[in-house]
């Protein structure tokens, strides 16, 4: 299938079917679209710590599809305590640490000369995909108007990613600027902000209720945005580019690895979720 005919098929059958779930089906704070996330993370989780592998770096797979579903699920858990339930995020993720090196403590002789980078390593899988996909699930189920803030946090990734798609095909001579994605062009990356600028403001101006802010702020919001979504893939480029593989994974036909399709999601949800705070929206 074409990269076209894969981004049709993306924009006419899988984002509708997600914003009807969205829409339709907000039971459990959105529990349709965490369960989504949490398979999300966990495939995430045990691609990198494929690539991982290929940098010498092993890393048990049940530890890592494990930090990749845990995490994430204890952020969406506190949604459902009362008061100041994200105060227990910091302790359970010192305790996913403590659990995960504890193994180091009792290695080997011959498993010594390891036992620093594997540390290291799932220190990386603790934060992304683990910390980072917990901050998607604040996104998702963190608000009192959950729908609201899931359309706004959709418009500004997807819309970012599809304009870059759209821009660096129909205007992208000038590329080679990042060696971690020497494909990328400076007009995909125009295009990226145009997506998350037109894509924020859009939500913004349908549902202004859930916006107690100007439209300056949002415009703010979403260039940051922006920058975390490119930044996001260009990340997960070079761990890709420095492992030497192409793809995180083959799961998805014509994709990739479900980390190709995700990065960007997963490394801008701390951002729009400080802004989201920091403008006290979606409340």
């Amino acid at each position: 299938m074409s990269n076209l005919a894969q981004r049709l098929l993306l924009f006419f059958v899988a984002l509708p079917l997600l914003l009807l779930s969205v829409i339709y089906v907000p039971q459990a704070h959105h529990g349709i679209i965490i369960l989504i996330l949490l398979v999300a993370t966990t495939g995430s989780a045990l691609e990198l710590s494929s690539l991982l592998g290929l940098c010498g770096l092993d890393i048990l797979k049940p530890r890592a599809a494990a930090i990749g579903f845990l995490v994430p699920a204890a952020f969406y858990a506190s949604t459902f305590l009362p008061g100041q339930s994200l105060a227990l995020m910091g302790p359970v993720l010192a305790l996913v640490a403590i659990v995960c090196f504890a193994p180091f403590a009792y290695s080997s002789k011959e498993g010594l000369s390891k036992a620093l980078g594997s540390t290291a390593a799932t220190s990386l899988l603790i934060i992304y995909p683990g910390l980072l996909g917990g901050m998607a699930a604040l996104v998702v189920a963190g608000f009192p108007r959950g729908t609201e803030a899931i359309l706004t946090y959709a418009a500004m990734v997807f819309g970012n990613d599809s304009l870059a798609w759209l821009f660096g095909v129909s205007f992208g001579k000038k590329r080679n600027l990042f060696p971690v994605s020497p494909n990328k062009s400076l007009a995909g990356f125009i295009g990226g902000f145009v997506g998350s600028v037109v894509g924020g403001l859009g939500i913004f101006f349908l549902f202004p209720e859930a916006f107690p802010t100007s439209w300056p702020w949002i415009l703010l919001m979403a260039l940051a945005m922006g920058i975390a979504v490119i930044t996001g893939d260009l990340f997960e480029s070079g761990l890709k580019r420095s492992a030497g593989a192409k793809d995180s994974g083959s799961t998805i036909p014509g994709r990739g690895g479900i980390l190709d399709s995700f990065d960007s999601l997963l490394y801008s949800a701390p951002v729009f979720y400080f802004f989201a705070l920091f403008l006290g929206l979606f409340r």
